[in-house]
């Protein structure tokens, strides 16, 4: 699925060819980055798997990653490369998944967050999005809780 915006952003589906950049991005966005075997392995075999990633001039600016099954989606990963952050382009990133949530009559969205990202946090608010629950510990490496996000449509 390709996705092309007035803004001459393209989200597209992310290829193989991609993670270099998306792990780029990965290292610089999280404490505990995803290793290339894991995003290999969503690409692969995962069949609830869908993994975009955002360009502007061939230029890769973000990547999204959702886990279908069912009536609902499951936010895995949304990251945006340092240089392009706090720009509105994680908005565009959501509002691409409501986007394809209708065409797979997806009924809810859902995330989790650290609670110590507030400035996220603050972006799935302003978009509708509501804590629904907290798990302890959840990234273990840090013992950092998570707020688990939703949004129904």
């Amino acid at each position: 699925m390709v996705n092309k915006g007035f803004t001459g952003i393209t989200i597209r589906s992310m290829e193989m060819d991609d993670l270099k950049k998306v792990l780029e991005i990965e290292k610089k966005s999280f404490p505990v980055p995803w290793a290339y075997e894991l995003f290999f392995s969503e690409l692969t075999r995962n069949k609830y798997a869908r993994y975009f990633v955002m360009e502007k001039n061939s230029e890769v600016m973000g990547y999204l990653g959702l886990w279908h099954k069912g009536t609902s989606f499951h936010i895995t990963n949304i990251a945006i490369a340092e240089k392009f952050r706090r720009r509105g382009y994680g908005k565009i990133f959501l509002k691409f998944i409501e986007k394809i949530a209708a065409t797979y009559r997806i009924k809810k969205i859902f995330l989790e967050v650290r609670r110590s990202n507030c400035i996220a946090q603050d972006m799935y608010r302003k978009y509708g999005y509501k804590v629904i629950k907290l798990l302890r510990n959840y990234y273990q490496e840090e013992k950092e809780d998570a707020l688990v996000m939703e949004k129904k449509l």
